[in-house]
């Protein structure tokens, strides 16, 4: 969010700024013009407000495609026919937007379908690899008590030592060399 001198924000200022042409050159840009008297700056700070102000997660001034202008995020006509046409084209422009999106989700899905039914194949190979392979890990678990057994904290700890005095006993390799 940017101060501006005075306290208050640019969005503030130019929300309802009627639609305006844009140049690639900043003398000739109507918007940078009117941003510049605004703020009553240099012409590097209007073109620097500009700019923040058009990215897309500000969106202070919103382009319209259709007419080829900048405008104010909450400007509207001021005639009520300008209006509706004006939420007609907005409608529209978001339908368009949402085909777009719902295609590219369509060919996402596509493509994820695709990506498990080649890894389905791979799993059930995977799968059988370690069926003949057979596990040391079961033997770690029997070692260990289950904590339903131990429903109180000494009865825990004191079966958790005599589990870990048992591993020792049993593991002939962790005895230490002469």
């Amino acid at each position: 969010m940017s101060y501006l001198d005075n306290g208050s924000t640019l969005r503030a200022m130019f929300r309802l700024m009627p639609p305006m042409r844009h140049d690639a050159d900043p003398t000739r840009s109507e918007v940078v013009t009117h941003i510049r008297e605004n703020l009553r700056c240099e012409l590097g700070r209007a073109i620097r407000a500009f700019d923040s102000m058009r990215h897309l997660k500000s969106a202070v001034l919103v382009y319209d495609r259709i007419h080829r202008q900048w405008r104010g995020c909450d400007w509207v006509p001021a005639e009520e026919v300008d209006k509706v046409s004006m939420l007609l084209a907005m409608i529209t422009e978001m339908k368009r937007d949402l085909s777009s999106l719902r295609s590219e989700l369509r060919k996402v899905k596509g493509e994820v379908g695709l990506l498990r039914r080649r890894r389905g194949g791979r799993r059930t190979d995977e799968v059988a690899d370690s069926e003949e392979e057979p596990e040391s890990e079961p033997e770690q678990q029997q070692a260990a008590p289950p904590e339903e057994k131990a429903a109180d904290g000494e009865d825990w700890f004191k079966a958790m030592r005599d589990a870990l005095a048992e591993g020792d006993k049993a593991s002939p390799s962790s005895a230490p060399l002469p």
